[in-house]
């Protein structure tokens, strides 16, 4: 029973440790107003996959993200059609 009970709770810890928790990091590492510069990679997939839809010609994109009223926020500076332009996405 013992080894069951070990088993278990190593199953648990690994599962945790190893799941994609890039959220938890950031939501612990900002102040509000205060934007920090992240690479694409840390941006959810959901929020990347947005962008490109809305913005298919973008190009020099720099994500960026902060926190407005409590709130998680994504940002995104890029060129358009030879424009700076930046959107918000909240998480």
């Amino acid at each position: 029973m013992k080894k069951a009970l070990l088993a278990a709770s190593l199953l648990i810890a690994v599962g945790s440790f190893a799941g994609n928790n890039n959220f938890a990091a950031i939501k612990g590492s900002i102040e509000t107003g205060k934007g920090r510069h992240i690479p694409e990679s840390q941006v959810p997939a959901s929020i990347v996959a947005s962008f490109y839809s809305q913005y298919p010609g973008a190009t020099n994109v720099n994500w960026q993200v902060e926190r407005e009223h409590g709130q998680i926020v994504y940002q995104a500076q890029f060129l358009l059609n030879g424009q700076r332009m930046k959107v918000k996405f909240p998480a």
